[in-house]
Formats: structure tokens, sequence, C-alpha cells
């Protein structure tokens, strides 16, 4: 009995300090966020935090740039997502065929994602610089424009410029999970599709797309809500500027917190915003539990 006991404890004993470490640096800052969700407290004045209950939460539902950093983010995320998954799936299809130094080229594809964020915001933001910028250098040599653009001072430009960065930093991941997913693919079945007549495309979506639904589905689901908690690379590029043309939510919370010190209300905005990421992360999750 004794020798049972101790083999069913000695596991969780293991465990143990791994679990003191995630309680410490992730479980106690989100719940001391929540907490101080609750208060007034604002470091610019030096009295003591009163309790305000859930007033911050209805202040920030009838703060119209709360709102439209929110609808911003969801409307990015929703486009990004459609262009890495699209491309990336390009992108794994290519290197999966016999090419030419093809892993070399699989090398290469990383590189946007090896890069850290806050290089990758400098690179790109001397990259579209309106004055001496590449972008606009390649652009006026193919003769597509005649003039240099604005693309971080116009608003268009700008949202358009943080998007584009975005992607160009999210389609590495998504096409190396889905070659893996490819590669995973027995050849048996492209056999057994074109002994019956399939072509390339058909072969694609009759074989290739059903078999890496899950993956695709996982990646997606991942890939959003990293793309939706960006802040590094829109703080970097365009500072959420110009005006609030390129504001995204954790830009927004960001600026509570560190320009305004509005601590208690940036943790009610960082609440909110956790709560809209919990969907995901529960599909996730279930995904995974399934499987």
């Amino acid at each position: 009995m004794k020798k049972r006991v101790k083999t069913t404890i000695t596991p969780y004993l293991f465990l143990l300090p791994c679990a003191v470490l995630i309680l410490m640096i992730l479980i106690y800052p989100v719940l001391s966020g929540v907490w101080n969700s609750f208060f007034n407290e604002n470091l610019i004045r030096p009295v003591t935090p009163e309790f305000v209950g859930i007033e911050n939460y209805t202040d920030l539902l009838k703060d119209s740039m709360f709102l439209d950093a929110l609808g911003r983010s969801i409307v990015w995320t929703l486009v990004i997502l459609v262009f890495e998954m699209v491309l990336g799936m390009c992108f794994a299809l290519l290197l999966s065929k016999d090419i030419y130094c093809k892993k070399f080229f699989r090398c290469l594809v990383l590189i946007p994602w090896i890069i850290p964020n806050a290089i990758a915001g400098i690179i790109w933001k001397w990259f579209l610089n309106e004055s001496f910028g590449m972008m606009n250098y390649i652009l006026k040599s193919m003769k597509i424009i005649s003039q240099n653009l604005p693309w971080l001072s116009n608003e268009d430009l700008a949202a358009v410029s943080v998007v584009m960065v975005i992607i160009w930093k999210s389609i590495p991941f998504v096409a190396i999970t889905l070659l893996a997913g490819i590669q995973a693919i027995p050849s048996d079945l492209y056999e057994a599709a074109k002994v019956d007549g399939a072509r390339s495309f058909q072969c694609f979506r009759f074989v290739t797309i059903p078999m890496l639904k899950n993956i695709a589905l996982i990646t997606a689901i991942l890939t959003s809500i990293w793309n939706f908690n960006q802040l590094e690379i829109i703080q970097v590029v365009t500072k959420g500027g110009p005006g609030e043309a390129t504001l995204s939510l954790p830009v927004y919370i960001y600026r509570l917190f560190m320009q305004t010190f509005q601590t208690s209300y940036a943790s009610a905005a960082a609440v909110l915003m956790m709560i809209v990421l919990i969907i995901p992360c529960v599909v996730y999750v279930r995904k995974l539990l399934k499987e």
C-alpha cells in the first residue's frame, strides 16, 4: 500500500517546482491585474487607490478609442489570417516539391520568423521610409509609381504597411507547419487518386486539404492569438500613428500603462482583451484534447 502511494505521489513531486514557477510567473500577474482593474490607481496621483468596482469596465465599453482599437485588432487579425494561410500554403506546396536547393530555401523562408519583432520593425521602418526607403526605390524602378509614397505618414498606407509587415513575419511559421503536415500525408493516397484519374488540383483539393484540416486549424488559431497580441512591430514602425490609424488594442493598453500611467484602467482593458482571446484558446485546447 505504501509503495503504491509513493508511486502515485512521486510524479507530482517532480512537477511541483515547475507548478510553483508557473504560479509565480503566469498566474499571479494575471490575478494581480484582475484585482487592480477594480480600483482607480493612477501612478501620477500619489493617493491611495479606491475600490470602484466595475466602473473601469463600463467606462471602457463607452470609450470610443478602446472600441476602435478592439475592432481594428479583430479586422487586422482576420485579414492577416487569410493572407498568411493562403501564402503559407503556397510556400509549403512549393517547398514540398523536389526543387533545386530545397533545403536551402527551407532555411531561407524561416528568416523573417527568426528575426525578433523589434528588429523586424526597425528594418521595415527604414525600408518604408518615404525619403530614402527601398520600397519606394523599387516601385519607382519598376515604373509602378512616379513619386514617393508616404507609407508611414498616410493613415491608409500606414495601416496597410503594418498589416503587410505582420503577414511577412507570420508566413514562415505557417509555411513550415503546413509543410510538416504535407510531408506526413501518405504517398499512397496521391497514387490512388492519380490511378482514379485525379489531376494535380484535384489531388490538392480532395487529398491535401482534408488531410491538413486539423493542423491548419491549430496553426490558424495560434497565429491569430499571436497576431492579435502583436505590440512590438506596431510600436516600433508607427507607434499607433499617424493619429490613431494603426492603434491596435495592445498598443492602446501600452499607452494607458506606460504613457498616461492609468494602471487600473489599463488592467481592465487587458482583462477584456484576455476574455476576447479566451475564445480561440478554448477552441485550441478542445481540439488538442480530441486528438
